[in-house]
C-alpha cells in the first residue's frame, strides 16, 4: 500500500509541458477548456506519462504501449493504438521509477483516446 501511495504522489508532481492540447482538430488552451468543464468527482492532474496497456484476447495477454494524459484518483485519459470499446476491462502499468499497475474499465472513446475508470480509486 505504501508503494502505491508513493507512486501516486510521484504522478501528482508531474506536469503537462505543453501550453495547449488538440481536441477535435482545434487548438485549445487551459483558459478555453476551463469554460467547458463539468463538475467531477476527482480533481484531474495534467500529465504526460508512458504506460503499458494489457488486455486479454481469450487466453492470450496482449501488451501495447500507450500514453496517459489527464490523471485523477478515479481514472485517466489514455491514448493507445488498440480497438477498445466502452465496457472493456484492461490493466495499465505506469512506467515510473516504482512499478504501479491498476485495473480499469473503458467508459468512453474518441478515436484512440479512451476514458478509463479505475476499478479501485487511487488514494489521495
Amino acid at each position: 500500500m505504501l508503494s502505491l501511495l508513493l507512486a501516486w504522489l510521484y504522478l501528482r508532481k508531474l506536469k503537462f509541458h505543453r501550453r495547449g492540447t488538440k481536441l477535435g482538430g482545434k487548438q485549445h488552451t487551459a483558459s478555453t477548456m476551463a469554460a467547458h468543464r463539468t463538475p467531477r468527482r476527482w480533481r484531474r492532474y495534467p500529465v504526460d506519462l508512458p504506460v503499458e496497456v494489457a488486455l486479454r484476447n481469450g487466453a492470450e495477454k496482449v501488451v501495447v504501449p500507450g500514453r496517459g494524459t489527464e490523471l485523477s484518483s478515479g481514472g485517466m485519459a489514455l491514448y493507445a493504438g488498440v480497438p477498445l470499446k466502452p465496457g472493456d476491462l484492461i490493466e495499465v502499468e505506469f512506467q515510473i521509477p516504482s512499478s504501479l499497475q491498476v485495473s480499469g474499465i473503458i467508459r468512453n472513446r474518441d478515436g484512440y483516446c479512451f476514458g478509463l475508470e479505475f476499478l479501485i480509486p487511487l488514494p489521495y
